[in-house]
């Protein structure tokens, strides 16, 4: 048996991390903006829209097999927009599970017109991780209802053993802060250690 690995990341203290267990998150996200609405005021008036949003984050990050969700809320002109960071355990693609190897296979695309989509790939160095493939940019994602949303969107598989690799993806649909979304979203996944514990 391969040793059992965890992870540590560090967030903001602004974000929320959300409970993706079908069985508790209702209760358990409804209790966090309760508790997050009477330290951050601001927020009183959206606490319903809050509620609805961050369940439907971890719904979503649960029905995509994330094993962990975070998330950011933006409040613009009464409009409650959401960021979220999901943390999946995933199968190496068929090259292997070689930062290397992965980053090939992701795509790139140049953007054709002002504000239209592009994506870039890369090998991102984690200080606590190790070397990892990153795609990041601007796309539409397909939504689960139907229809899709143009979103800024940073993907970091870090190789964990021959048949794991972790996905770290984060996301918001704010396009017009893609620069400074994508730095933070950078120097957040750069605290992203590995946890390993012989068994």
């Amino acid at each position: 048996m391969p040793a059992a690995v965890g992870f540590a990341l560090s967030l903001p203290d602004s974000w929320f991390e959300l409970d993706v267990r079908p069985a508790t998150r209702d209760a358990s996200i409804r209790a966090l903006v309760d508790r997050r609405t009477h330290e951050q005021p601001e927020l009183w008036a959206h606490r319903s829209e809050l509620v609805r949003v961050l369940r439907r984050q971890a719904r979503d990050a649960a029905d995509a097999g994330a094993v962990y969700c975070a998330c950011f809320v933006l409040v613009v002109d009464d409009s409650v927009i959401p960021g979220s960071l999901t943390v999946s355990v995933i199968p190496p693609p068929p090259g292997g599970s070689g930062a290397d190897a992965i980053a090939e296979l992701l795509s790139v695309n140049e953007a054709r017109e002002d504000g239209g989509t592009w994506m870039s790939r890369s090998i991102a160095s984690l200080p606590e991780a190790g070397r990892a493939a990153r795609a990041q940019g601007v796309t539409d994602v397909e939504l689960p209802g139907g229809g899709s949303l143009r979103t800024i969107l940073m993907q970091t598989f870090v190789p964990v053993d021959a048949d794991r690799v972790l996905l770290v993806a984060a996301a918001c649909p704010a396009i017009d802060l893609a620069e400074p979304l994508l730095e933070l979203f950078d120097t957040i996944t750069a605290t992203l250690a590995l946890v390993r514990e012989e068994q």
